[in-house]
Formats: structure tokens, sequence, C-alpha cells
């Protein structure tokens, strides 16, 4: 039932508020009198509408930031009986202790009793929570979403049948099963199948061969294109429409987009699983990474390719081999990951090396290569699934290991089946439209340019006509060209020779024509002399090209000074003296042009995009009448032209083609719509649900697809996405999604939303009274707000100084390195704080407003297994910390905690409405989901409804990210989605026109309903779910939340002094706090064994440079040292979660010898010693599918040779029994060195508790 609570709970005893629907401003005093109990306040606003109600009164913490009315309260979270372990833990005292502190630091960054923005409490009646807390709740919905996929994957064949030694050439799928005859089937007849299929791209997208492995039999699939039908338009049938399927594949994306069934409304009962995203999840690269380790590949291939028949070869070949090796020992994460093709994949993981050439072969235009090569081809793409079997049984142990939360899995399935319908009419004209006014604008601009360029080439009688010569020399850019004339040949009778290229012309001019049959100059924007035909001039000053510096500008030697104040670097000296013997100019010098990628670089081009604000803000400037004009006509071809070639590769079905396999679901009307819909088309995007490191989803064309711009052809893009008669989209942006994430981590430390200065700034700050994160930063940098924006986020990812200042010189290069370095350090000390390395103590950050938030996110990223807060999901093996040696990457580790902790937002959001979509019959599926937007396409008659789940999805999430973070409450600012859009075509905003030159038509308005908006629609009531969708009945295993972990760690000496200290804005205070902190630790500990000794600062300092004691490193010590509790625990989860398959599963992984058939041999699980063996730097990987040891998995990579201190983790890794009992390994059986005593004197405990690390992540089934 929807509307507010009928039972009033005030704040406090007797506090009743009366307020009005559109809001009010409480002050943050009020609110923290309403926050506890206090006498009864009344407090009167003049009300708007004609009859006031009473309503519960608005809840707010002592920092003035309103929570959940209590209905949703107790709904989400269970009440006041429901309280975290973090909450519990703390004495009233230390929650006071925390709240001063958190006050404090307020104050400092003026937010301090600011006023925020107080509205009536929302309150309705959601769907029941399942179990007894949130983690509870998604546990169970994880395990709904996941099952029965889960259990078929870690049930799947391990022990491939034998391949057949002759396909047939027949259309359809053929049966081939071991013992029996080639049987010709509609689709393959088991549930769960490797896949892959080849196409001849040159010719069309539709499928020519496809393969697939079941545990009874392989399958091929012919296309009837290469069996005699002319037509290629086919797709392979699967019944994936009919019978739950897990299909595996590699970039099976690709594969999925073949599949007849895929091409309807329906959501399909298959799940395609990707290894490619199995594997970047758990040992992809980042970014950062794949440079260095293609350098290292090449390095390696070069060796190989290198001819040792002579000495010097051999001496290469040692010299090269000592590089890599280095190289390797300075980077041990090159030995621990590898790039993402299945060839790379299969290596790496399997040490199976594959022969890619036959893949050449689909290159063809014409179908008869591949019926000539049938038999190798088939094979070929046959071995390739076989490979991707192998590869699975690899990677899928690995990345449950990293990530075990259900959802992390469940999530995946919808993300890898999204679909995106349009109007292939439509579609066409799009295409054909953009392509007709970017070819017409290439034109128009190449006509421009020959008409200042034959203008030009009139002054070539400079030798006669003094005019002209005084017009060249007088013209700074004219006088940069090559005026040489080429005389005319004459042959010895005084006629013209033949073949004469422009004779008595300038050779600038005669450049321009490739060969004599040229009939027009041949210029476009790209050409080097494009700049001097504009007259373009940097800071008023003409630009010069030179060989040594790029584009530079002359300035008199008198103004030197005055240009290296604004940041400018000379020219190279030989650029210099040569501009001045060619125009006779002394008394000038030359700058170089800023290259927006630093001072190191020459700016070789100026009409590209990273110069288009420099003409904004009048640094570069034009003097031609045709510059500007030609520079417009560029800009708006420019989307279109980078992205052409992807859009028009669009693998558009039309259901012309396939009128009888497409199928609706109930929001179609046969009869009304089957008329509108003939020109329905359907678009399969081929989407990595997990592409990156972080677990971001990667797909190339409407991933990255911009919005809709009224200067740029083809900009709308996205509008091309229509829902056909009888749907719509509805789907919402998550507002300040990762910014949101980072600063709760920071308000975590204080148990208080709002508690440090981003999270307030993120909560309640306002552009208009300047309190918001991103206008600060605007007013310190002196830029636009949405610059700053780029600072922020830019910060927030990990990003220092050096990006701030790159950044300041890009958007105002006029600026001096001392400027610069003021202003950039000025913004992090205000933001990030500053650093702090004491005697006592490694570096921390401090005085900042996000000086908490960075202090928390490196110590999340200084983890041995960094995790993610909600989900637990780690960080990939690349970057491990073990793995890191030269290069610590800390900049990716912290921006994988945000972005990592984005993508376990979306997966929450995904599970959550793929439950409540069946639980009450929503006929709704996702359409696709970019970052931090999500749209699903729904029927009409379902859309308020499916609005209504996407609010209380959005709700869930937000709270359990506050439940795993320590705070059982949540901002009613930031549960809902500040609004949730329906719409017939996708955009940005619903009321965005779309006009661009290539749609001058504008598309009707959508709706943007807010949820007050929407709670007031009778039609948005999810009504009473379907009794036979339950998943309360799902397993759920108690965990302990990573933060609580972090917490508990801590003894109270970490509240009373570190967070104390992270708050001082002088350096002073800090050392003062330091000196409390030994005195008070080292007293007690003294003090137990009745011991009265004066132990001050300065022996504790003495006794650090003795190496008597560390220094304590914040970041690392939150959590134990000893990282084997932590591994032993999360073993016996897997073990726990993942029991032995059935017995027809329990199949030996295969090991693959030979090509093309490649033989499964059985092998027996080896027990190692140290005793070394022949060819193998690793232990034998568990040759069975035995889950007690995925473990043990993670840390065997065949193909790797580990380090030193990989193998004596390796060496010394234990495994309990499930009584807990210690025992030897039975894959290492060592001793573990006795430690060594120091009797010298009794060390006092850290600050940090290393006997308090309790059970971790309890089992993600």
């Amino acid at each position: 039932m929807f509307g507010a609570s009928s039972v009033l709970r005030p704040c406090g005893p007797g506090v009743r508020v009366l307020s009005r629907s559109l809001g009010w401003q409480l002050h943050p005093g009020i609110g923290s009198l309403l926050h506890r109990s206090a006498p009864a306040i009344h407090i009167q606003h003049i009300a708007l509408r004609s009859a006031s109600t009473l309503k519960e009164a608005p809840r707010t913490n002592p920092v003035g930031i309103q929570y959940l009315s209590n209905s949703l309260q107790e709904q989400v979270f269970g009440g006041k009986g429901q309280v975290s372990k973090t909450q519990t833990r703390l004495s009233e005292k230390e929650k006071d202790t925390l709240l001063s502190l958190s006050k404090q630091l307020l104050r400092t960054h003026d937010l301090l009793d600011k006023k925020t923005t107080i509205v009536d409490p929302i309150a309705f009646e959601i769907p029941k929570r399942l179990g007894g807390s949130l983690d509870e709740h998604f546990q169970k919905l994880g395990h709904f979403a996941s099952e029965p996929y889960k259990s078929m994957a870690l049930a799947k064949y391990t022990k491939c049948v034998p391949r057949p030694k002759t396909w047939l050439r027949q259309p359809g799928w053929t049966r081939y099963a071991p013992g029996e005859d080639p049987q010709q089937v509609p689709f393959p007849l088991e549930d769960v199948l490797t896949f892959d299929v080849e196409t001849l791209y040159k010719i069309s997208h539709f499928p020519t061969l496809a393969t697939a492995l079941s545990d009874k039999a392989w399958y091929a699939w012919c296309s009837p294109y290469i069996c005699g039908d002319t037509s290629y338009k086919h797709l392979i049938p699967l019944d994936t429409a009919n019978k739950t399927q897990l299909v595996v594949g590699h970039n099976v994306g690709y594969d999925r987009a073949r599949v007849l069934e895929e091409y309807n409304f329906s959501q399909s009962r298959a799940f395609f699983l990707d290894t490619q995203s199995l594997h970047i999840a758990s040992s992809g690269l980042c970014s950062r990474q794949r440079p260095m380790f293609m350098k290292r590949k090449t390095m390696k291939k070069d060796v190989l390719n290198e001819d040792t028949s002579t000495e010097e070869g051999l001496n290469n070949v040692n010299l090269k081999n000592t590089s890599i090796d280095e190289m390797e020992e300075q980077d041990p994460w090159m030995n621990v990951s590898t790039m993402n093709s299945l060839a790379d994949v299969a290596k790496f993981h399997c040490g199976i090396t594959m022969d890619k050439a036959p893949r050449d072969y689909f290159e063809a235009t014409d179908k008869e290569v591949v019926i000539d090569n049938f038999q190798m081809l088939v094979d070929y793409c046959a071995t390739d699934v076989q490979v991707t079997s192998a590869v699975f049984d690899k990677v899928f142990p690995l990345f449950l290991q990293k990530c075990p939360h259900p959802v992390s899995f469940g999530a995946l399935r919808s993300l890898s089946s999204c679909i995106l319908p349009t109007n292939h009419k439509s579609w066409d004209n799009y295409i054909s439209e953009s392509e007709r006014l970017y070819q017409s604008s290439k034109t128009e601009i190449e006509d421009k340019i020959i008409r200042i360029v034959e203008d030009a080439v009139k002054l070539r009688d400079f030798d006669t006509n003094p005019e002209s010569r005084k017009t060249i020399e007088s013209d700074p850019w004219l006088r940069q060209l090559d005026w040489t004339i080429k005389p005319m040949r004459l042959t010895k009778k005084g006629l013209p020779m033949k073949r004469q290229k422009l004779p008595g012309y300038p050779e600038w001019y005669r450049s321009m024509f490739p060969n004599n049959t040229v009939k027009r100059p041949h210029i476009t924007l790209k050409s080097r002399t494009i700049p001097l035909f504009f007259k373009l001039s940097w800071e008023s000053h003409p630009v010069v090209w030179t060989k040594e510096s790029g584009w530079c500008f002359p300035v008199p030697v008198s103004e030197i000074e005055s240009f290296k104040a604004k940041n400018y670097l000379l020219a190279e000296d030989e650029a210099i003296e040569e501009y001045r013997t060619d125009f006779d100019c002394p008394e000038e010098t030359l700058f170089k042009v800023p290259h927006p990628n630093g001072p190191t670089l020459n700016c070789t081009t100026l009409l590209s995009k990273p110069y288009i604000h420099f003409f904004d803000k009048g640094v570069l400037k034009s003097e031609s009448e045709f510059a500007h004009e030609a520079l417009q006509i560029n800009a708006s071809g420019s989307y279109w032209m980078s992205a052409r070639e992807r859009i028009m590769s669009q693998f558009v079905v039309k259901q012309e083609d396939f009128s009888k396999e497409f199928k609706f679901t109930e929001g179609y009307d046969s009869k009304v719509d089957a008329q509108k819909s003939t020109d329905l088309g359907i678009i399969l995007p081929k989407i990595i649900p997990m592409g990156t490191v972080t677990r971001r989803a990667v797909e190339n064309t409407w991933l990255t697809a911009s919005n809709a711009k009224a200067n740029r052809i083809g900009s709308e893009l996205k509008t091309q996405v229509k829902a056909p008669p009888g749907y719509c989209f509805v789907g919402a942006d998550v507002d300040s999604e990762e910014l949101w994430i980072a600063s709760l981590v920071g308000d975590s430390v204080f148990n208080l939303h709002g508690g440090t200065a981003i999270g307030w700034m993120c909560l309640e700050g306002t552009k208009s009274a300047g309190t918001d994160l991103h206008t600060k930063t605007a007013k310190i940098l002196g830029c636009s707000r949405n610059e700053a924006k780029i600072f922020n986020y830019g910060r927030i990812y990990g990003a220092g100084v050096k990006f701030a200042g790159t950044l300041l010189k890009r958007f105002n290069p006029t600026l001096t390195d001392e400027e610069v370095k003021r202003v950039a350090n000025n913004l992090y000390e205000n933001t990030k704080g500053k650093k702090r390395r004491s005697k006592i103590f490694e570096q921390f950050w401090y005085g900042g407003s996000e000086s908490i938030l960075f202090n928390k996110l490196e110590n999340i990223a200084e983890q041995a297994v960094p995790r993610t807060p909600v989900l637990g999901c780690s960080i990939t093996s690349s970057l491990m910390k073990q793995n890191l040696k030269a290069n610590s990457f800390l900049p990716s580790r912290i921006n994988w905690a945000i972005q990592s902790s984005g993508v376990d937002y979306l997966h929450l959001l995904c599970c959550s409405m793929n439950y409540l979509i069946e639980k009450y019959s929503l006929d709704a599926r996702l359409c696709i989901s970019i970052h931090d937007e999500i749209r699903y396409m729904a029927s009409e008659k379902d859309k308020y409804r499916v609005a209504m789940a996407l609010q209380i999805s959005n709700l869930w999430t937000r709270a359990i990210f506050c439940e795993q973070m320590g705070i059982d409450d949540l901002p009613q600012n930031c549960a809902f989605f500040s609004a949730v859009d329906i719409d017939t075509v996708l955009r940005k905003e619903v009321d965005m026109d779309c006009i661009t030159p290539s749609n001058p038509n504008a598309i009707p308005h959508g709706e943007s309903l807010d949820i007050q908006t929407l709670l007031s629609i009778p039609e948005s009531k999810l009504g009473h779910g379907r009794d036979s969708i339950d998943a309360s009945s799902f397993p759920f295993k108690r965990r302990e939340p990573v933060f609580d972990q972090y917490n508990k760690t801590y003894t109270k000496e970490f509240i009373k002094y570190f967070i104390r200290m992270q708050v001082q804005s002088e350096r002073s205070h800090i050392s003062e706090l330091e000196r409390d902190y030994v005195k008070e630790i080292t007293a007690k500990e003294f003090s137990k064994d009745n011991i009265h000794v004066e132990y001050d600062f300065n022996d504790y300092v003495r006794d650090i440079g003795r190496g008597k004691k560390k220094k304590i490193n914040i970041m690392v010590q939150a959590f134990m040292e000893n990282n084997d509790v932590l591994e032993k625990q999360h073993s016996e989860v897997l073990h726990a979660e993942m029991k032995p398959p059935p017995t027809k599963s329990a199949s030996k992984l295969t090991q693959h010898k030979s090509k093309p058939e490649i033989n499964a041999t059985k092998s027996k699980t080896k027990t190692t010693t140290n005793t070394p063996q022949t060819n193998k730097t690793y232990p034998d990987a568990p040759q069975t599918m035995d889950y007690t040891n995925l473990h043990e998995l993670a840390y065997t990579v065949p193909s790797a040779i580990p380090t030193p201190q990989q193998q004596t983790a390796a060496l010394n890794r234990v495994k309990y029994n499930s009584s807990n009992r210690r025992t030897t390994s039975t894959l290492h059986k060592v001793s573990k060195p006795a430690k060594k005593s120091n009797n010298t004197r009794r060390p006092f405990k850290p600050y940090i508790k290393n006997d308090a690390y309790s059970s971790f992540y309890q089992s993600m089934h």
C-alpha cells in the first residue's frame, strides 16, 4: 500500500514537524536536537496547499542529513533492533568522540551548521526483505539469478568426447556421438555447450560455420549458403527460448549475435558465459600494464626469430634474454597475467599453443574458399571450442575465488543478454543521410581550401610582378611556402616536352598533384600546409612550422622573459637559427606551441580536437575568412568520421527476414501493432560483460556513443534504438554513483552520513550556495564547474598533483610553471590534504576535505588481497601486491577500488530487478547498461510498475552499501533515483530534441518521474507477487563485512589518535598527538607487568633507528600481517559452497597436446615435494576438479615462472580440515621455521590487534 505510514513516529519524544511538500530548510542544530531525545518541539511552516496534514517528522542526523522515514528504515534495515556490529562495539563516549571529530572536520572546511534541505519523509510499502539483513536478502537474490546456471557450470564436463574424423557438409546441425552415425538434429540436445561461430565477414555478418561440444557429442552447423542456397541470411537455432542452457564461449557476445532465438523480445532461457570476461576479472591486465606486457612479448618474439647461426646473433639473443629476465624480475606481474585473446589465454592457463592461421580463410569474398577447405576449417572451429572448454575449466574456479558473492555471477546473465530494437528503415536512412552529409561537408571543406590555394597560386608571377613579390614577402604565412618555380623543359626544337608536371608553378602547389592525371589539387584539413593557408596565429603571432620543434610562433627577443613566464618553451636552437636565416629576422625567436600531453612533445597539428577550446578562448586565431567556416564544417563531421565504420558494421537483423521466428511478449498486440512493426529490426550488442580489470562492461559502439549535439552529424545514434509498438524504455542514471561510493567510504570512519567534508558536499552541497564539490574546486582553480569535474574525478580515481598541473596547463596554457604548481598544490592540500611522514608512522594524508577518504582508499589498495567493500570481489592477480615490485600501480589500484565498487552497484541493481521482474510478472527485460545508466524495455501496460521496481532496487542497493560499511541508515535524498525516464528512444534526457544536421526533426519528449510523482500514479503499484517465485528458500551463510574486518582490527587508540591526526590542519598538532600516543600505549604495556619505567617518545624513535621497532604503516597494518588465515578461510568457503559435482562430471581435467586433434589424457593429482622436477618450476596443478584445492589453483600458472617470493608462499601454504585442525598440506609437506625470540625487551602491542581477525568471507554459495 502506497502513501504515508498511518503511525506517526517523531524523531524524539513529543517531536512533531509540520512541513510542506515542496521542501523546507532545517537548521542542522535543530536536526541534531531532533536526532536525539528532546522536549516537545513544534516547527510550523506556511503551507502552500489549502489544507495541510500531519506527517511523520523528518529524521535527521547530527550534521543535518535527512534519513529515511521510520517506515522505510524499518522495512529496509529492520529498525532499531538491527544494528551493525560496528555500532554495537562503540561505547557512547566513543560515538561522541567520533561525532566531535566529524564536526571539527566540517568546521575546518566551512560546512558545519550550513543549512540542509529537508523535505517530507517518504513512506510506502515495499516488497518484503528476504531474511534478517540486506546481506542475506542479496545473497538470496544472487542465488535466484545464478541458479540453475551456476550448478550447471560447476558440473560441466571436463573430458572431451572424441572429435569426428570427417565432417558432413549439410545444412543445419549434425550430431556426432561416439559409436553412432552422424545424425541431423534441429539443435543440440544437451543443456551445457561450448560454442563457437565463424563468418565470412567480408560477405555478410551472418554465420557460415559453427561447432558445439557437450558431454555426450560434438555438433557442427553449416549455413545453407555453403550447401547450395544462394542466400546467406541464416541464423543458428539453439532452442534457447524453450530450454534452460549454459552456453560457454570466448567473447561469446559475438557468437550470441548469430543465435536465432535471441532475436526476440522474450528473455531467452540461456546464459551465455564468456571465458574472456572470466579471465579478465581474475587475471587481466590494466591499461597501464598492457604496453609494458606487449613490449616484453615483442622482445620474446624477437629472441625466437633471431638468427643464432653467427656469434653476433647469439650475443644479441643473450642480451635480449638478459633484458627480459631483468624486466620480469622487476615486474613479477608479467608472469601472472596475459592478454585477452583465446590464443593468449589458452597458452597462459593451459599451456596450449594454438595455430590461428586458418582464420585467414574467412577473409575470403567467395564462399567456394570455405567449401574447398571445409574439413580443415570445421576442424579449426572445433579446436577453438575444445580449447575454450579447457580454458573455462581453469578460469571459472579462479573467477569464483576472486568474486565469491552469488550476485557477481548472477548479474552476468542479464548483462550478457542485452538487446537493442530499432526500425531498420530508419536505421538505413540514418546511415545514408549521415554519410551523405559527411561526404558533402568533406567536399565543401576541400572546395573552400582549394579556393584559398587557387588565390595564393596566382602570386606565382612574383618574378615579374613586384606587387605579387611584395604580397608574399609581407605575408608571414605565405612566405613560408616553397615558391621555387619549376621551369618548363623544352625539346631541341624549342617545343614543350610531354608529361611535364605543372611547369611554371611553385613547388608547394605542384606537390598537391600526385601525378599528371590529377586535375584538382589534393589537399585536406590534415595537410601540413593548412595552418598557413588558414593564416593561424598563436597568441596573436603567426604560426611557423619547424622540423625540429613542430609548430611554433615567433616573438621579439625583447619579450622572451614574458613568454617564459607564461610557461612557454623555446624551440630547438637549430630551428631558431634556421628561421632567423631564412626570413632575415635576427631580433626574433621561436617558442613552441604547447602540446596537450606535455612539453616534451611537439605540436604537429593545430586543427585537432584538443585545440578547439583554444579557438574559443582566443589563444588560437585565424586571419582567413574561410578558415572559421571550414573548421566548423570539419567539427560537424568529426563524430561521424570517427564512428562511421563501427556504426556501419552493426549487425541489424530484420523481422521481415525471419518473420516466423520473431516472437513478441504480451505487450505486443498482433492486431494493432502488426502493421507498425513490419520495419522492426534488432541489434544484439557484442558486449564483453567484464571487459576491464574493474569488471566494467566493454563494447566499442553503444557503450561509447555520445549524446546528440546540434552541430555533430550522426550524433543522434542512440535515438536509433527505438521501442517497438506497445513497448517503451524505462531507465535511470545513478546519481553521482562513484563519487557517492567514494564519499561513503570516508563517512564510514565516523559511522555517520555526511561525517566527512566530501561526504557532506556529495549529499547536501549545492551549486547555488557554493558548497558542492565541483563548485568549490572551480573556485580554487579559477576554472569552470565542468572543467572542475575532470579534476575531481581524476583525483578520486588516484591521479596526483602532476595530473592536475598538466590539466591546468591544457585549460590555460598562459599559466607559468610557478602558478601551475601553486594552484595544483593548493587544490590538493585543500582536498586530498598534506602528506605526513613522521618518525614513528609511515606516510598518511591529513587536513584535507578528502584526507580520510584517501587514507581509507589507500588502505584498501595496499592490502595483500584488496576487496570491494560490499560484494568482496578481489583485485586481479596482476595488481596484487605480491606481484608488484618496480611499479606499484597505486593509482590503478585506487581506481580499481572505486570503479569495481561501481560495478558491484550495477550487479546488485541487476539481480534485484531480475527478482522483481519474475516475482511481480513484469513484462520487461534489460535493454542495455552504460556504466551508471540502466535501461529496460517494458510493455506500455507495465511501464510504471517497472519504474517502481527500479526505484525499489536502487533503495535496496544503496542500503546494502551503507550496511556493509557499518551505517544502518540511508539519506533520503540519495535513496531513490532523482528521476526514472520513460521514453520511446534511447537518449540522455527525455526532453532532448536530438536535432542534428542529419536529424532536423525533433523527437517527441518522454516522461521523467521522481519518486513522489511515481507514488501518485495508481498503476505504479507492484501488487501481489507470484507465490511460485520464492527466493527465500535459497541458503544464506553469514559473512563478516570487509569494513567490519578493517574496523575491528583497530584498538581504541586508533580512534583516539589516528582519526584525530587526520582531521588536524597543523603539523605541530599531529606531532603532539604522536607523543601522546607513544606515552599512553607504552605506559599501558609496562603497567600490565607492574613495571614502572620512563619510556618516552625519544626512546621509541631511538628504537626505530636501531631496528628494534618498525615504523607503523597505517595503510598496510589494518589487516593482520599473516594472510594465511584469510586464505585458509576463503578456501574453506569455496570448498563448502562448491561441493564435488556428480560422478559424471568429476572427470579429470584435460591436457591438450597436439593439433589439429587435441588428445585428452588422464592424469592424477600428484603430491609434490621440495625435490626439483624436470622442466618444472611450479608445483603441479591439481588435475581433478577437486574444489578443496581451488585456492592453490590461483597460484598455479604452468606457463609462468614464479618469483622466489611466490615459490616460498606456495610451499608454505597450508589448509585446514573440516574440524579446523591444522594439518600439513597435501601439496606441500614442509615445516614452518621457528620464530626468532627477542628476550632483550618485551615488545608492546601495536595499535593494530593481530588476534582480532575473525572469519573472512563466509559462504557466497
